[in-house]
């Protein structure tokens, strides 16, 4: 079994010859302890820092010098799509509102299957189709891990935007506005 405990340098450019392939759905590549199966059969284990999320083409590399290039597996998808753009844009501010990882493309977003959210994209006027496909979601606005709160007040990679979300949450949960 190889043991993949960090990415490789970004100077590697392509995919490098030889590497093995790892095809990981979205829910694998958000995990930081993960076992999996290259797509030759090879037993890996992947230990990373928490956090980290792996991208279509990300590359690994392992204790051994191995190296594995991360795919996005295909997965069941929900497509939203609508033929008027405001009501597509009505979706995507409701998904964005419950923190839902979204694929956006020109006239479509694509979700993770999920009845309750598809049930509410169709009462806003969207139309939903199940797919079956890679799912590549937004990274986020506020760096590429997405969007969090977190718990220190000194974290440098906190922005101002960050701060008005953590303060505008803090109000609400008193009971302000």
């Amino acid at each position: 079994m190889f043991r993949f405990t960090r990415l490789a340098d970004a100077a590697t450019g392509a995919a490098p010859s030889g590497a093995l392939r790892l095809r990981l759905t979205w829910d694998e590549r958000v995990r930081s302890r993960l076992a999996a199966m290259s797509e030759d059969g090879t037993a890996v284990a992947i230990v990373l820092p928490r956090g980290t999320v792996l991208r279509d083409g990300t590359v690994l590399a392992g204790d051994e010098g191995v190296l594995a290039v991360v795919e996005a597996a295909p997965q069941p998808l929900a497509r939203i799509t609508a033929d008027d753009p405001l009501l597509l844009l009505r979706a995507v501010y409701h998904l964005a509102n419950r923190h839902v990882p979204a694929h956006i493309e020109t006239g479509m977003i694509l979700i993770e299957s999920d009845p309750v959210l598809e049930r509410m994209a169709t009462n806003l006027g969207a139309r939903v189709e199940h797919v079956v496909q890679p799912f590549e979601p937004e990274a986020g606005a506020y760096h590429e891990g997405g969007h969090t709160h977190g718990l220190e007040p000194d974290d440098p990679s906190r922005a101002i935007g960050e701060e008005l979300s953590i303060a505008a949450h803090r109000r609400r949960s008193e009971g302000g506005q």
